[in-house]
């Protein structure tokens, strides 16, 4: 028997029969297979989170929202007067027992205020010049850059109630000098650096303003790097007159609020800011440690990271304190104008006490959380979408303070095919006081065309690489046993014709 079916030529003719209908069969089989798979209800397909290390499964045809998602909703007309209301309410209901006359405490991430007193009153705060004058140096220089001393920078230096000693001539690092404007509220310190950037204090005070348009400090305008209150010649004020309205150089706690937050994003300041003495070597190599006014507060509360006080000896103007605080990646800016002098210290301590017992941070989505699924212009079906990244929030403790809607905003541009991790848009989601925080969601599930069944099978392929690599083999299969079948037969078509050609010769 097995002589019959493995010799001759009948056995290389079965054998090759039963290998087409053998591939033949395979590939129907290998499609019924993944159709079943796609077609199962809990067919799971993974998702790579942002940081590429973790996988999540979610179910294929999962149409439901995650608990404490919201649903999609339409902005409101009036979202800008509510906003304005929902914030003074939150803000201002918080009671904190501080002899300022104003003062404004933020989240140092979105700016959230977490307290607010007189912060839109106009004023003279010298904090403001200092502060801006800082920022500008430290985005134009390296911290290594030697700044020679002008005499007008020294005739400065000799009136301040706490002189650095600089000399006409002298060379000073703008590390060294920053460190003395943060420190020591130095005019000098000032001088130096604005005439070391742009020649002379005039034209630097014109890049200040332009710096203060571009922080969108709409309610800032300066005059010099001191600080010192400019008036116009037609004012009219005494000891007791408020706040004029013919002062040259003014800002608001807010603007400054701003101004402070911006700068703490920059590594150098905040490296400098959270430090309350510092050790440096003169251009002729002296050491020199410069030590901040306010180094006591350092032990006032473990949460406090960083304070710096800009005084102000005139009717006009206003002193005010800068703070830094942190619990953990909960940030606080704090700014207080007009402390009484005794009450320095017990302002800061109680701000920060105040504000970390009414509030704290938790996280509002974590990555690779399920948002549900979303509609997008082009795409035949809808998408499963996931968080991207983790976003926190700031809130009141015990409060969830989260509006109960949210809105999808889509991405302008999604088209076919969508793999997982694409990004499909942004979730908005609004707090109580107005505050917005936007969360990027991407795409939890693959489609690549616009075939439903397609598309699940190529994600399932995707998914699957063992199912795959068999997949291929027996397409692989497949297509050698055709190509040799064919090339057999058209093989044995060319001998017959050459057999019958041969046989008409003879």
């Amino acid at each position: 028997m097995s002589k019959f079916l493995f010799s001759g030529k009948r056995s290389i003719f079965r054998i090759r029969l039963c290998s087409f209908l053998l591939a033949v069969l395979i590939c129907p089989l290998t499609v019924s297979i993944i159709i079943f798979a796609a077609d199962i209800p809990n067919a799971s397909v993974y998702i790579i989170s942002d940081t590429g290390a973790q996988e999540s499964a979610i179910s294929a045809n999962s149409n439901e929202s995650t608990a404490g998602t919201a649903a999609d909703s339409s902005s409101s007309a009036d979202t800008a007067d509510q906003t304005s209301d929902e914030e003074a309410l939150s803000s201002q209901s918080l009671q904190v027992n501080i002899s300022a006359q104003s003062a404004l405490i933020v989240g140092t991430g979105r700016g959230m205020k977490l307290y607010q007193k007189n912060q839109e009153i106009p004023a003279n705060y010298p904090a403001a010049s200092k502060l801006m004058t800082a920022v500008i140096a430290l985005e134009a220089l390296t911290l290594d850059t030697q700044v020679t001393i002008s005499s007008e920078a020294e005739a400065l230096d000799e009136e301040a109630t706490n002189p650095l000693s600089l000399s006409k001539g002298e060379k000073c690092s703008v590390k060294y000098l920053v460190s003395a404007l943060i420190y020591m509220d130095s005019d000098a310190a000032a001088l130096s650096l604005a005439e070391y950037i742009a020649s002379d204090e005039e034209s630097f005070v014109n890049r200040m303003n332009e710096t203060a348009k571009a922080l969108n400090m709409s309610s800032t305008f300066f005059v010099n790097t001191s600080g010192k209150a400019v008036l116009s010649a037609s004012s009219y004020v005494t000891n007791s007159s408020p706040y004029s309205a013919y002062a040259l150089q003014y800002t608001t706690l807010s603007d400054l609020s701003s101004l402070f937050r911006y700068a703490l994003g920059l590594t150098e300041f905040r490296d400098l800011f959270t430090k309350h003495k510092t050790l440096m070597f003169l251009s002729d190599g002296t050491p020199q440690t410069l030590t901040s006014s306010m180094s006591a507060a350092w032990g006032l509360n473990p949460q406090l990271k960083g304070a710096a006080r800009f005084e102000s000896d005139e009717f006009n103007a206003s002193s005010c304190i800068l703070a830094f605080a942190a619990v953990e990646d909960f940030e606080i800016a704090i700014v207080l104008g007009g402390s009484k002098e005794d009450s320095t210290f017990l302002d800061l301590y109680t701000s920060i006490n105040t504000i970390f017992s009414a509030y704290e941070v938790s996280d509002l989505v974590v990555a690779g959380d399920a948002y549900r699924q979303v509609t997008l212009e082009g795409i035949p079906e809808p998408l499963a979408a996931v968080f991207k990244n983790t976003a926190r929030y700031i809130h009141p403790v015990g409060e969830d303070y989260i509006l109960p809607n949210a809105t999808f905003i889509p991405a302008e541009s999604v088209a076919l095919p969508v793999s997982i991790g694409q990004s499909l848009g942004q979730v908005m989601f609004e707090l109580e006081d107005g505050t917005l925080i936007e969360t990027e969601v991407v795409a939890a599930q693959s489609m690549w065309t616009k075939s439903t069944l397609l598309s699940e099978t190529i994600a399932l392929l995707v998914a699957n690489r063992n199912l795959t690599v068999i997949i291929g083999i027996a397409v692989a299969v497949f297509l050698l046993t055709f190509l040799w079948s064919a090339l057999c037969f058209i093989n044995k078509i060319v001998r017959r014709q050459a057999r019958r050609i041969s046989s008409k010769k003879h």
